[in-house]
């Protein structure tokens, strides 16, 4: 029903006018204003509605996440404009607020920091982005399926890795392709499946207590053999 709608996602602030200072100021988004609301124009196309909200409450999960190539550089950017860092229990934070997880299928690094309505942003490393480099004939989408780029973070557990093994495992079950990177797990598959096998993850790694997980879905991925690619280099990068 709603495959070509052009939809977009908003969440409620509680001063229109500092929300602008700080989406377009100090993060550097294209922001625009009409009717008493905000719009956060992000690359790739994608919209975001922000609106005041009498009584606003701040969200408790992450409502915006920011994907960059060198985390360290973006969260030293931000804490120069006076930005501080969430930090969360369980969570291996680093001196900077940067949590860097322990193994790569864990996750990509990964900062949290609040709008100055209190709402929950992230700022983290796409490693995958920036090894895959720009596009070529072999990075081609397959149309008939959809791929997903999962990182988990459970918090306040004493070992990571049950939550995670638990997590993969179900989201095998779905008949998924999962393919364990440095920074994130991918799967691909048809839509259902990948949907089942999201959702069979998030129950799983729930089961051992708070998890945190981010998602990006796209009806596109590249090849396995540009997969492969970035999986070499990222190792190499390791190495090095």
């Amino acid at each position: 029903m709603f495959t070509h709608s052009p939809a977009f996602s908003g969440y409620s602030v509680d001063d229109i006018a500092g929300a602008r200072d700080f989406y377009s100021d100090t993060l550097g988004l294209e922001v625009s204003e009409a009717n008493g609301m905000l719009t956060l124009h992000l690359a790739g196309g994608g919209r975001v509605l922000l609106y005041p909200k009498e009584g606003h409450e701040p969200a408790s999960f992450t409502v915006l996440n920011l994907p960059v190539d060198d985390i360290d550089a973006a969260v030293d950017g931000l804490a120069a404009a006076g930005v501080t860092f969430e930090r969360y229990e369980g969570m291996p934070h680093d001196e900077k607020g940067i949590a860097r997880p322990p193994k790569p299928e864990y996750g990509p690094p990964i900062a949290w920091f609040k709008d100055p309505a209190g709402n929950i942003l992230s700022v983290l490393q796409t490693g995958a982005h920036e090894a895959a480099g720009g596009g070529s004939p072999a990075d081609q989408v397959k149309a008939d399926q959809v791929n997903l780029q999962l990182s988990m973070y459970p918090l306040r557990q004493p070992h990571l890795r049950p939550a995670i093994e638990a997590a993969l495992k179900a989201a095998a079950g779905e008949g998924v392709e999962i393919t364990v990177g440095r920074l994130s797990t991918f799967v691909r598959g048809d839509e259902p499946a990948v949907f089942a096998a999201l959702r069979a993850a998030f129950r799983a790694a729930g089961s051992s207590g708070s998890t945190v997980m981010v998602a990006t879905l796209a009806n596109g991925a590249p090849s396995d053999e540009t997969v492969a690619g970035i999986q070499d280099a990222a190792g190499a990068a390791g190495r090095d």
